[in-house]
């Protein structure tokens, strides 16, 4: 790998390493382009390390489990249990193992007989004109020069107004491998693809008691009635408690518990207690603090 220095110069710089940023710095190669990475985290992004890899190896591991504790095939497996932080060690092992994938294949392209190149540098990506970006690298000021720049700086969690997250018990999908334990009362705030992927993946493990919080009268609401009527068929039958058309007032926060009150279109209230809270209402795009105004970019209300 490339020794970063005070200042670079490459044909494409790619700000972030997820999915997208990884695959454009992957395909310039084959151009015979000299790429830099600029990666402010973890290599693979959200994609790997808190969103689809680990989402998708947690679902997999609760259908094994779901599968396994079924008691309508005429057979039952005895003495069936499951432990949360050897759950979330065989999700990390994946991730490592993604982000060692990838290191590997940049290693590749750090040697010089390639035809194309790339260099990963670590540190937060500040552009200062078209073609010019400093990166902080804990501290320490580097000055990356390119031709073209592709701006692959995926998305954070979107944060629910007036509700403070702590990591702990009011998380995100971020804090999910954070968790300790499976909570005994989960309430998930949002009826979307997130949402829905982790009452399902909690449910099918069947450790946790789940709410789930859907401000529309049907979860899933962007997708077809016929999606949207699957999940929440299958969400029910594992036994998750879907609040329709429901508002979240207020989460009130005790030493042992949380003391959640929702308000229902139709007038009525009720409180609820739980463990935690997983606000899941969607993402933001990564767009905030990279200079865009410097180069005459105006994102819109999303980002």
């Amino acid at each position: 790998m490339t020794k970063a220095t005070d200042q670079y110069t490459f044909d494409v710089v790619v700000i972030g390493s997820g999915p997208g940023g990884f695959a454009a710095a992957n395909r310039a190669t084959d151009f015979g382009k000299k790429v830099c990475i600029i990666e402010k985290s973890h290599i693979g992004g959200a994609g790997v390390i808190n969103g689809v890899l680990t989402s998708k190896t947690m679902y997999e591991l609760s259908m094994d489990y779901s599968v396994a504790a079924r008691v309508d095939r005429g057979y039952r497996a005895s003495a069936l249990s499951v432990d949360y932080n050897l759950v979330r060690n065989t999700i990390l092992e994946a991730a490592r193992e993604k982000q060692y994938q990838m290191r590997s294949q940049i290693e590749t392209f750090a040697n010089v007989s390639h035809k194309g190149t790339i260099s990963l540098i670590t540190g937060y990506a500040k552009f200062k004109d078209a073609h010019t970006i400093e990166v902080d690298d804990q501290g320490k000021m580097l000055t990356i020069q390119g031709e073209h720049f592709i701006i692959a700086t995926g998305a954070h969690p979107r944060r629910l107004p007036g509700i403070k997250t702590d990591g702990k018990r009011i998380i995100t999908s971020d804090n999910i491998l954070s968790l300790s334990k499976f909570p005994g009362r989960l309430l998930i705030i949002g009826s979307g693809i997130i949402g829905c992927e982790f009452a399902t993946i909690f449910s099918n493990f069947n450790q946790t008691q789940v709410h789930l919080l859907d401000r529309s009268n049907r979860v899933l609401p962007y997708e077809d009635d016929d999606v949207s009527e699957f999940v929440s068929d299958n969400l029910e039958k594992n036994g998750v408690i879907v609040h329709h058309t429901a508002q979240l007032r207020c989460i009130r926060e005790h030493p042992g518990h949380l003391e959640v009150v929702l308000d229902y279109d139709a007038g009525n209230s009720r409180v609820i207690e739980v463990d935690v809270a997983l606000i899941a209402i969607g993402r933001e795009p990564n767009t905030q603090n990279i200079g865009l105004e410097v180069l005459g970019v105006t994102p819109d209300k999303r980002g």
